[in-house]
């Protein structure tokens, strides 16, 4: 179905109180920890991520997919707490390639954002697809008219990237500006792994100094850049599973990133593993139980698709690791779910992590992304 208008999706005011346990400083798994410092050595200096373990992470930063049932995607998720010590999680995200016949349809390509508070539990979403109105052809730079745009700040397409928003059915606007620290993140270590039918490239940025400003319901929150992060997420290829896919981004306080994927192949088989990236730049592949014993069951009053609101993702090492994913409030905040139309939705819920990993307790946070079978 191709949607000429944007369509916005309230799950919860996100100005109203909830009658529920809001967070609060002494909640346990408080909500992040940023960045030591926006001074910290810059991810393309990483002697690792210069070279690139199968391919220059710069130059595809403004890769162009020629398929238009491809993936060209940016995930931005900040994880914010503003100087009056508010906190938020604000995602952002875009899918850039062709349309039809001389790009005259959509194609794949659309772009929208996730809001969530966590003092109020309030939730909006925004999902449209749409054209973009410039892909840049050497410079990361892609932008959808004056709604989004996302754009690198450095040559190197890498060391500073801008986000620009404004999505007025969800009274709501961003822009901000991250910098990747440290080494990044190579899914299945050579940021090459089966994704459904095919090979496809990813890699991630789970650690970036953040500033700037962001307006909700029209009031403008500054972020306070020394108590927020962002985790960047960069993939593409030439086709999208059909039998959907869970992601989870694992952020533990300890310092370490661990992104686990589980999707389901073309021929019934399921792939799932971990990509752990330690505070020191190493990396390390695990398997993963491909049963997360889904839990919390909703069901959206928009799209009627049930969505889980709790998980528990066993990894298949020697110190058999369990971590749990909980939502916030799991049984009364309802929250994360996206679609343009009843007839296509996905869900990123952030969620609070607790467990053991390597034979120590853990505690973090992050998201859990649900995209169904298409």
């Amino acid at each position: 179905m191709l949607l000429n208008v944007l369509l916005s999706l309230w799950a919860l005011s996100s100005c109203s109180q909830a009658a529920v346990q809001a967070y609060s400083p002494s909640t346990p798994l408080g909500p992040w920890l940023a960045p030591a410092s926006g001074n910290s050595k810059p991810a393309i200096e990483n002697p690792y991520v210069a070279a690139g373990p199968t391919y220059n992470v710069s130059a595809n930063q403004a890769i162009r997919i020629q398929s238009p049932t491809g993936l060209n995607s940016h995930w931005v998720g900040h994880f914010v707490t503003t100087t009056e010590n508010l906190h938020f999680v604000l995602i952002t995200f875009t899918n850039a390639v062709p349309g039809g016949s001389g790009n005259s349809t959509y194609g794949g390509s659309a772009n929208g954002c996730l809001v969530f508070s966590l003092e109020t539990g309030g939730f909006s979403s925004s999902f449209a697809q749409a054209t973009p109105t410039l892909v840049g052809q050497d410079r990361l730079r892609i932008k959808f008219g004056e709604q989004y745009e996302l754009h690198s700040l450095t040559d190197d397409n890498i060391s500073s990237i801008g986000v620009i928003a404004n999505f007025s059915n969800s009274n709501f606007s961003l822009d901000t500006t991250f910098q990747p620290q440290g080494s990044l993140l190579f899914n299945g270590g050579s940021g090459s792994f089966f994704w459904g039918s095919v090979f496809n490239q990813g890699w991630a940025s789970p650690s970036s100094y953040t500033t700037g400003t962001f307006t909700l319901n029209g009031t403008k929150h500054i972020i306070d850049s020394n108590r927020s992060t962002t985790w960047y997420d960069r993939q593409w290829g030439e086709e999208t599973p059909s039998k959907g896919w869970y992601w989870v981004p694992i952020q533990l306080e300890n310092g370490i990133r661990i992104s686990t994927w589980i999707v389901p192949t073309e021929q019934g088989a399921l792939k799932a593993f971990a990509t752990a990236l330690y505070p020191d730049g190493r990396q390390e592949i695990v398997g993963v139980n491909p049963d997360i014993k889904p839990r919390d069951p909703w069901v959206s009053p928009s799209t009627k698709r049930t969505w889980y609101g709790s998980f528990e993702v066993s990894f298949l090492d020697e110190q058999d690791s369990v971590i749990t994913a909980v939502a916030p409030n799991v049984t009364s905040w309802k929250y994360g779910e996206a679609s343009y139309g009843a007839s296509f939705a996905f869900c990123d819920s952030f969620v609070r992590y607790s467990g053991t990993w390597k034979g120590e307790e853990v505690r973090g946070w992050g998201i859990v992304e649900q995209w169904p079978a298409s």
